[in-house]
Parts: C-alpha cells; sequence; structure tokens
C-alpha cells in the first residue's frame, strides 16, 4: 500500500465517485441509479414511520389530533429513544444488504448511523 495523499494521486478524475453532480461508483450506471432510488425510497419510509408514532402518540395521550400538534410537538423522549433504536436496525437490515459480501448485516453501529 501507498503513503501518498489523495491529492498526490496522478488520476484523481478517474477514482469512483469523483464526478460531482452524478457520482458514478460501478461500471453499470444503472446500478448507482438502483442504489440512489434505495436511499431515496428507504428515506421516505423512515419518514413515514416516524410521523405515523407521533401521530399514535398523540391520539393515546389527548384522544385528538392536529396539524398544529402534529407539526409543532415533538415525539416524547421515550418515543425519540424507541424510534432512534428502530432506525439503527432498518438501517442495518435494509442498507447491510447492500455490503452483506462483507459483513454488512453483522456490521455493528457505524457514526454514519
Amino acid at each position: 500500500m501507498t503513503d501518498k495523499k489523495l491529492n498526490d494521486l496522478e488520476d484523481l478524475e478517474n477514482l469512483p465517485g469523483f464526478k460531482r453532480g452524478n457520482p458514478t461508483y460501478f461500471e453499470n450506471e444503472v446500478i448507482d441509479h438502483l442504489i440512489s432510488i434505495t436511499l431515496e425510497l428507504g428515506a421516505e419510509l423512515w419518514v413515514i414511520k416516524d410521523r405515523l408514532a407521533h401521530v399514535e402518540e398523540i391520539l393515546s395521550e389527548e384522544n385528538k389530533l392536529t396539524l398544529d400538534a402534529l407539526d409543532t410537538g415533538k415525539p416524547s423522549a421515550l418515543l425519540q429513544e424507541k424510534l432512534d433504536e428502530e432506525r439503527k436496525k432498518i438501517i442495518k437490515r435494509i442498507y447491510g444488504r447492500l455490503y452483506s459480501k462483507y459483513g454488512g448485516e453483522e456490521v455493528e453501529e457505524q457514526s454514519a448511523i
């Protein structure tokens, strides 16, 4: 392995993902698009799950729901802790499969989570 810094590489432009705006990491750009779609769908799914949990909490506590309570309120500390743990499990379960060849499904929590 070489001790060269990234800036010292002669062929920096050929590194996967170098191109800004629409980086390509794999030879077949369809794979990049499928990974992007998967990431976007996962983010949307989480927003829905998070909001639904908050709706359920408001309804169970107040027996009524207003958009103001939903938009300006925050989940309780207990619910937020539960959501944080559930989010980590979903990330590991869904995105760990992208790296299953390298043990991604068994990897412990990383800073990106």
